[in-house]
């Protein structure tokens, strides 16, 4: 637990297997009317580990004379590492659920989760072998699955306390913040900001020191430049508060090293593709361009953004995909 801010604290939940279960925030603000952005993981241990670091922050609100009163939850979007805990905390201190409606589509029940993830996949002309592919890689679907839930302690909100619109403000307080869309990680994803301090949660769409993970089907590129963009936009930025990792406090800096970086990663893609001339290609054959040292590993987590970017190039008409394929080729 660490204070980032007068009054805003950050509990970081974390498992054993940082690839597993990586480092999470929960931020509590703190005051007469106070809140809580995200909930983090919903397992025994992280519920256990929340409430001793709850319990240290009211403490020092006591030491301090400030009233603590805390009766709420907002959710930044429906990612697993962040709504688990939504449940075993309202449970355990009755704390309203905030949703915007398309969260609460997502995160009612397993069936809706999983639903929301789903990428249609064509079938392909490779007959048993891809038919084989797609049922290792289903199986391997449902391990992670099942180690996710039993692991992050994962549980569904078919029932939220408040349902806002995802343009709207909160009262924090007696401060108005403002509630937004930021698209980009994720298609329903929200960012909170008060103007008059300059702090804006961001949620997963900013981290300090390492990039955002992007990939489908909840992904996309255009949406994820447009929602930096909006954020440099935005007057008074003094910090970032992040989902993962430390805060930001030379936000503009920041917010423009990342469009550089992405910018300069679609025009690295970009090149790879027109030097394929006029052959098919695959995704596996631009990632071992792009990283012809890296292991494998490596290459799957930036698979995301690749393909994500493909797609936006088949939408400009830069390249078409082959019907039933995996291969990718020059539109002209």
């Amino acid at each position: 637990m660490k204070e980032v801010y007068p009054g805003i604290f950050v509990i970081e939940e974390k498992g054993v297997f940082r690839s597993l279960k990586p480092p999470v925030n929960i931020y509590v603000i703190t005051g007469s009317n106070g809140l809580i952005f995200d909930s983090g993981y919903g397992s025994r241990s992280s519920i256990r580990h929340f409430s001793g670091e709850f319990d240290k922050i009211n403490r020092i609100c006591a030491e301090r004379g400030i009233e603590n009163n805390i009766t709420r939850i907002l959710l930044s979007h429906a990612h697993a590492d962040h709504y688990s805990g939504l449940k075993p905390l309202r449970g355990r201190y009755g704390f309203k659920i905030i949703l915007t409606n398309r969260m609460a589509g997502i995160i009612k029940s397993r069936a809706a989760y999983a639903e929301s993830f789903r990428v249609d996949e064509p079938d392909t002309i490779y007959g048993i072998i891809t038919g084989v592919k797609k049922f290792i890689k289903n199986i391997k679907r449902i391990i992670e699955i099942w180690i996710y839930i039993r692991y992050w302690g994962v549980t569904f909100v078919n029932d939220p306390d408040v349902i806002i619109e995802d343009k709207s403000s909160i009262i924090i307080n007696n401060e108005s913040w403002e509630i937004f869309p930021s698209p980009g990680h994720s298609d329903d994803h929200i960012s909170l900001y008060n103007r008059e301090k300059g702090i804006l949660f961001s949620g997963d769409n900013v981290l300090r020191s390492v990039n955002v993970w992007l990939g489908p089907p909840k992904s996309d590129l255009d949406d994820y430049e447009k929602t930096i963009s909006d954020f440099m936009a935005l007057e008074n930025l003094q910090i970032i508060l992040p989902a993962h990792g430390k805060p930001s406090t030379d936000p503009y800096d920041r917010l423009d090293e990342i469009l550089r970086w992405r910018r300069k990663r679609t025009s690295d893609v970009r090149s790879i593709v027109n030097d394929m001339g006029s052959r098919n290609f695959t995704i596996d054959e631009i990632l071992a361009v792009l990283y012809p040292s890296q292991g494998r590993m490596k290459r799957e987590f930036a698979r995301g953004w690749v393909e994500l970017t493909m797609a936006k190039f088949v939408k400009e008409g830069l390249v078409k995909k082959a019907e039933g394929s995996e291969f990718f080729y020059l539109s002209n």
